[in-house]
């Protein structure tokens, strides 16, 4: 059997160029895959014709959608999909597999993409034509009154737009993968933007402007200055959304303040929402929001969250992988039975209001009743001394138990034109539309920054036992720089017996933007001293025994995000850098900059399979 997990490119190819005839064959074998390495149900149903309308939106553009029904079947319950990307036959084969099983699909093209009308605005015209659709879809007569919202990537923000709208009794269910209801930590890391997601996307999505490639045009929007001038530099014109991303990057942005976006935060929590299926990968730059999703979400104890070492494509990247997980984004084990049991009333062969989890370095996956779990914060404080033993290419300072008793402090110098580069980490989604031009996702190992004098190492003791870290590090820094304005970024990484080094997670924050709730940016007098702190993206991670746990702290980690020009003004508005002195302060005072680890009790929980 031709395995479709062997290569999604190669598939890809295969539908595009296939005749009527081929494409039947190559779905039915796309389809028969899917089912047996899922260890789904037998299909009902084979799939009907396709079918397409304009719908017509309350502004009077219409959108383009279609329609897909079993062979046979003139009312069936509905699946709706609303979709941005000229993907074609790669897109259908969700409908394809939802029809097998008596669903009903409806496939939209979004505004202003593909053949529908109206002007491509990412997110902001989600909610309002989302509703109207949903609105048209409950009068049809090929809909049995019951409507599930289904999508991935952007086309879940589309599903979860919708039910940000009036919500239709009819519609039972959400099941979005990788994406979430608030995206200002997605969008900002504290006022800086990760390019390798928001300015590769746009390169990628930049509407019918401009006839460059994706990739000449995303190395042409890091290159110039000032940023926000970029879009007109590459593509002739102004990307609209784009800049608003930009000066969304410190709270209070209008972006936020947007209705839209304000009822997209908000809907997890309202009254009457219908339980979900939420997918989040641990190496995915949108787990954060999925995880806020689910901790607001009024359904919850009805709904099912599922967590894997995926990246944006529901796969496994970087050099370790976790045995015994199935990569896949929609993770149809959990989907299919799912749909059936909300539409069609099928038994759920596993039980709601549970997280099914597989972290980095598990075995397996583990049912929890709820992420992150319980856990004891361990405190490890920065410290000038050598770290004893530590191996690797290069000396480091520690991480230890005991607060420095002396003060002390290290110091560096951070040029933004020559920045860290990036190696890793869950930010990036130019890998998977720009192929080698984009960052490897996930635990990749590290280059020991040795020759880089504007990297601090710090090595903790080696592991007396297996330690997982469950949830949000956070490093809090006592720092000095000499600019009016500047970063402060880290990287927790995973140091074995022989020095290697793997990416675990990251985090960054500025001197005008120094802690998570900070409400406004503050400014910042050079010289003084200031506390920040560095909110790690949230990981799962199996630190095994005899294995160390390292810190690495500097300025930049470009381009996974942008380099902070150490001035006042907002990076993106400049055309010209500083070069900043930065010093960390270590011991001798209460509030001494330390890491913050959750780290899991080691309680057992039930196993359950991943797909």
């Amino acid at each position: 059997m031709w395995s479709v997990r062997s290569s999604w490119c190669q598939l890809f190819v295969l539908l595009l160029g296939c005749g009527t005839v081929g494409c039947g064959l190559v779905r039915n074998a796309i389809q028969e895959d899917r089912r047996n390495s899922n260890s789904l149900p037998a299909f009902t149903h084979r799939p009907g014709s396709w079918r397409t309308e304009a719908v017509r939106m309350r502004d009077g553009v219409e959108l383009s959608t279609r329609i897909l029904l079993p062979e046979g079947v003139e009312r069936a319950p509905g699946v709706l999909i609303r979709n941005p990307y000229d993907l074609g036959p790669f897109i259908e084969l969700s409908c394809d597999l939802f029809v097998r099983y008596g669903l009903g699909c409806v496939l939209q093209d979004v505004r202003g993409r593909m053949a529908s009308g109206g002007e491509w605005w990412p997110v902001v015209n989600e909610v309002a034509d989302g509703e109207d659709t949903l609105r048209w879809l409950v009068r049809q007569p090929f809909v049995d009154g019951n409507i599930a919202l289904f999508g991935m990537s952007y086309l879940g923000g589309t599903a979860l737009a919708a039910a940000a709208g009036e919500l239709p009794v009819e519609v039972k269910t959400v099941v979005v993968s990788i994406f979430g209801t608030d995206l200002r930590e997605v969008v900002s890391a504290r006022g800086l933007l990760p390019h390798e997601l928001l300015t590769a996307w746009a390169a990628y999505m930049p509407g019918r402007r401009g006839n460059r490639s994706p990739g000449e045009a995303y190395r042409m929007m890091l290159e110039h200055r000032p940023h926000i001038e970029a879009d007109v530099a590459t593509f002739g014109a102004p990307l609209p959304f784009y800049r608003e991303w930009l000066k969304a990057l410190e709270p209070g942005g209008a972006l936020w303040q947007r209705p839209e976006n304000v009822a997209l935060r908000r809907m997890p929590e309202r009254p009457g929402v219908p339980p979900m299926l939420l997918v989040g990968g641990f190496d995915d730059p949108f787990l954060p929001a999925t995880l806020r999703t689910w901790e607001s979400l009024a359904s919850r104890e009805r709904s099912v969250m599922v967590l894997g070492p995926w990246n944006h494509l529901g796969m496994q990247s970087g050099d370790v992988k976790t045995p015994g997980i199935q990569d896949d984004m929609n993770q149809w084990a959990f989907t299919i039975p799912w749909l059936r049991h909300a539409l069609q009333g099928i038994p759920l062969p596993y039980e709601a209001g549970r997280v099914v989890v597989a972290g980095h370095g598990d075995t397996g996956s583990r049912v929890l009743p709820t992420w992150p779990p319980a856990t004891r914060e361990q405190v490890l404080f920065l410290d000038t001394a050598p770290a004893a033993g530590a191996p690797g290419a290069c000396s480091s300072a520690s991480l230890s138990g005991q607060s420095p008793v002396m003060p002390a402090s290290l110091s560096y110098r951070y040029d933004p034109a020559q920045p860290w580069r990036s190696e890793g980490g869950a930010r990036g989604l130019a890998f998977a539309m720009l192929g080698r031009q984009g960052i490897t996702p996930g635990p990749v190992v590290q280059t020991w920054p040795c020759a880089r004098q504007d990297v601090l190492r710090f090595v903790a003791p080696p592991a007396q036992s297996e330690m997982r870290i469950a949830g949000r590090a956070r490093l809090r820094l006592r720092v000095r720089s000499s600019a009016e304005d500047t970063a402060f970024v880290a990287k927790l990484v995973d140091v074995d017996e022989k020095g290697r080094a793997l990416h675990v997670t990251d985090g960054a924050a500025t001197l005008r933007l120094p802690l998570a709730d900070t409400p406004a940016p503050m400014a910042y007098a050079p010289g003084s001293e200031r506390e920040v702190e560095i909110d790690f993206l949230p990981t799962s991670w199996v630190l095994a025994k005899g294995h160390r746990l390292g810190l690495w702290v500097s300025s930049s980690n470009y381009p996974m995000l942008s380099a902070h020009l150490n001035t006042a003004r907002p990076w993106y508005e400049e055309t010209s850098s500083v070069v900043a002195a930065q010093t960390v302060e270590l011991g001798g005072r209460e509030e001494a900059s330390r890491l913050l680890l959750p780290v899991e009790f080691q309680a057992e929980a039930p196993t359950a399979s991943v797909h």
